[in-house]
């Protein structure tokens, strides 16, 4: 007998949970890393077994060879929130945990934003790769049809699936980057912004200094500064002066910084690691990350980042670049994308990298304010049709390296339970799927609060436009009743 999409989404977060041998009631983000230990270790050695055992989940490797990194930052973004919880516990007893929360400060914000990152991912990820392994694409079908998740999704593990069984590693690394895209984009985006926007001038300050402090656990991949160093240019009347410091040229609480480093440097430099280095990559996995942790606390590194901060300097002096930047003041003050009043896409007709302005040597491009604030997008569709919204990014990606576009997301800002049904419902109207599909998602979405779930995802699909395959997902972020509106458009896809 087929499951309700709920039964069904549970049944494989249970089975994720018992795999990775995780107490599902235990596992309490706002109690800080100290009482989530375990918890954070488990969800990393669980991705490294799905790897070690199926070699073309590369998203589960990659995230498990990341872990230590994230880990140590947990463990250091913890380490004074727990020093003032146990004083109090000593004093009060553990009946005193939010006055523990209030006492550590602001690090225990960043402490439990992270560790609640690492929640929504499992509960996402984990739920479709043991939907994969358990019975292959026929499931992952389920949750499709099910409508938790989208069309690029479904394609996505159909690439893996067929890559394995054609052993086309191309088309599994092409699966693997859209699950990694849909962990940073649809998943976690949203609480680096809440980050940056924390206490201004402290979440900007905060966020930078990670992105100047970050060591990636990849081998050979860089950080930030390594990757985009920032550089100033003096113009002299003949030549140039360039200064490049050891400060990073963009923050990775920044979408489209932190997406760059990742599509531009740290992603290849892992498919380069495991495929050239298998032995020593499997290795890698197979030790507890535990023990992969302690080299990338701050304490460890400490030398390492002065000798940075010394060392990493380098003046030349040359003819004019052609696009240089002006000599400035250095500051932490995040390198946002560019300003834009109104965006008009073009999807009347597939569209090509040269329509698009994909940058050179890149398979993506962002609109987006400064600060995330609105601006006006259309989408114009075959038929004459147009989109139009007030959104708060846009994202054209190509799915293939090199390749045309062949996915466009529009994100909305995000809204409450009341203004979501509203906005839900004029689709409906307008774009042609039933409005009983919106009470269904409704009923569901009231009854979530009540449960331990921090995240879900729901997608409406109204009939194809012409070449173009039309989504509306809503991401809900349970504990925060927040919900996150995409407009996903497709083309060039097969979706049963």
């Amino acid at each position: 007998m087929a499951m309700e999409p709920h039964e069904l989404k549970e049944a494989l977060l249970n089975r994720a949970l018992d795999r990775a041998g995780i107490e599902r009631a235990d596992w309490r983000p706002a109690r800080g890393v100290d009482e989530n230990r375990r918890t954070v270790e488990a969800v990393y050695d669980y991705y490294g077994r799905l790897f070690l055992d199926h070699p073309h989940l590369q998203w589960a490797g990659m995230a498990n060879m990341i872990g230590p990194a994230f880990y140590a930052g947990f463990r250091d973004l913890g380490f004074v929130p727990e020093v003032w919880r146990r004083a109090l516990h000593a004093v009060f007893g553990r009946a005193s945990r939010s006055l523990a929360r209030r006492a550590a400060g602001d690090l225990g914000f960043y402490e439990t934003t992270f560790l609640t990152m690492q929640k929504k991912i499992f509960e996402d990820q984990a739920t479709m790769h043991e939907a994969y392994v358990a019975h292959g694409t026929r499931q992952i079908e389920e949750l499709y049809h099910a409508r938790i998740i989208d069309a690029a999704t479904l394609e996505a593990w159909r690439q893996i699936d067929t890559g394995r069984r054609n052993s086309d590693p191309a088309l599994v690394d092409r699966g693997n980057r859209t699950l990694l895209f849909r962990e940073q984009f649809d998943i976690i985006d949203r609480f680096y912004l809440q980050m940056l926007r924390y206490h201004w001038p402290e979440g900007p300050a905060f966020t930078y200094l990670l992105t100047l402090a970050g060591a990636p656990s990849v081998p050979g991949a860089d950080s930030y500064p390594e990757r985009y160093p920032l550089t100033f240019v003096a113009r002299l009347p003949r030549a140039a002066v360039s200064v490049r410091t050891p400060l990073a040229d963009g923050n990775i609480a920044v979408f489209a910084n932190r997406w760059k480093l990742i599509d531009d440097d740290t992603l290849p430099d892992y498919l380069a690691f495991v495929r050239d280095h298998a032995d020593e990559a499997r290795a890698l996995v197979a030790t507890p990350v535990s023990q992969r942790t302690t080299r990338y606390r701050l304490l460890a590194r400490a030398d390492r980042l002065v000798a940075a901060a010394l060392t990493r300097w380098d003046v030349d002096v040359g003819p004019l670049p052609a696009h240089s930047r002006a000599l400035a003041v250095a500051g932490t003050k995040p390198l946002l994308a560019a300003e834009t009043g109104g965006t008009v896409l073009d999807l009347s007709g597939p569209p090509t990298r040269e329509a698009v302005g994909f940058p050179e040597g890149t398979d993506s491009r962002i609109w987006m304010n400064p600060n995330r604030r609105p601006f006006d997008v259309a989408v114009a569709l075959p038929g004459g049709r147009v989109y139009r919204a007030r959104a708060e990014l846009a994202v054209m990606l190509s799915s293939s390296r090199a390749g045309d576009p062949d996915r466009l997301t529009v994100q909305l800002p995000s809204a409450g339970l009341e203004a979501t049904e509203r906005l839900i419902t004029q689709y409906a109207a307008e774009w042609g799927f039933p409005t009983e599909a919106v009470a269904g998602w409704r009923t569901g979405a009231e009854r979530r609060p009540s449960s331990d779930r921090d995240y879900s995802t729901h997608v409406f699909t109204p009939d194809d436009i012409g070449f173009v395959h039309l989504e509306f997902q809503v991401s809900h972020h349970v504990r925060e009743n927040d919900f996150v509106v995409a407009v996903l458009f497709s083309w060039e896809r097969h979706v049963a």
